[in-house]
């Protein structure tokens, strides 16, 4: 583009817009600033940072499993949306909805794959984090909702990220055959327990995974003692469409296409 006239802002980083300045005289944050040099960026050279994790990885890769987990506790059928919405402003894929369609949806949702029980549990205590809230916003935006779902959900590590974390551990305690290392073996069947909650949906996307921990199969129906009710691993924050906040959204997002304009597209 040739101005960011047209410019539009992804709603999973709209909270990256609405932090707000130290000095009133100024109507963006030095914060916002640099986000938005990033998008400048992106958008003309085509460079783009590459944000990875782990953390990352599991919300991407157990997405479909958090959705089951949300219907199976909400007892209604929820379906991964693909269909990308934009409007003049922004542009965005919530997960999952409820209404006939994206575009006549009575409520989004996105769901949040925690990476472990500790932070699924310390998440709870905490205000809702504001860049889920303004995702939301920037959802019920585009799609008409009334209502906002963010749904923390604790499912199953992959079997690649739990060896993942076995294999880095190894480093750790030295161990050549890991085997016969009693240390490792012990640890690795702590960060298996760190990482599986459904021993029996772990077991059957990996039935040939070579477990540290001992488990008791009956015809096909694994247990172990390490599992936490499905009902326990799932928790909601829901808000309301507002549009004061969609105002103050749309507000926000013209001072930024000033800014860049005139500090960036020169």
């Amino acid at each position: 583009m040739e101005n960011a006239d047209k410019l539009l802002f992804r709603c999973s980083a709209l909270g990256n817009l609405m932090t707000e300045p130290q000095k009133k005289s100024e109507t963006i944050s030095e914060g916002t600033k640099t986000y938005l040099i990033d998008v400048f960026i992106a958008d003309k050279y085509k460079r783009r940072e590459e944000i990875k994790s782990k953390f990352l990885d599991k919300g991407n890769e157990r997405e479909e499993d958090s959705i089951t987990l949300l219907s199976r506790i909400h007892k209604k059928f929820y379906k991964k949306n693909e269909l990308r919405l934009n409007n003049d402003f922004i542009t965005g894929i919530t997960d999952c909805y409820l209404g006939e369609e994206i575009e006549k949806a009575t409520e989004t949702l996105d769901t949040k794959s925690s990476w472990s029980a500790h932070t699924f549990f310390r998440a709870q205590k905490d205000k809702l984090n504001t860049m889920y809230k303004w995702q939301g916003v920037g959802a019920m935006w585009l799609t008409g909702a009334n209502k906002h779902t963010v749904a923390y959900c604790l499912v199953n590590g992959t079997s690649k990220a739990i060896d993942d974390e076995k294999r880095k551990m190894s480093y750790s305690v030295n161990a050549i055959d890991v085997q016969t290392s009693p240390d490792y073996i012990e640890k690795a069947k702590q960060i298996e327990i760190n990482h599986i909650f459904d021993i029996q949906s772990f077991y059957d996307e990996n039935p040939g995974y070579d477990f540290c921990n001992e488990l008791e199969i009956d015809n096909g129906v694994v247990t172990w003692a390490f599992d936490i009710p499905k009902e326990e691993r799932l928790f909601t924050f829901v808000f309301d469409r507002d549009e004061t906040e969609i105002e103050r959204l749309q507000n926000r997002i013209k001072d930024c296409r000033v800014w860049m304009n005139e500090n960036l597209y020169k």
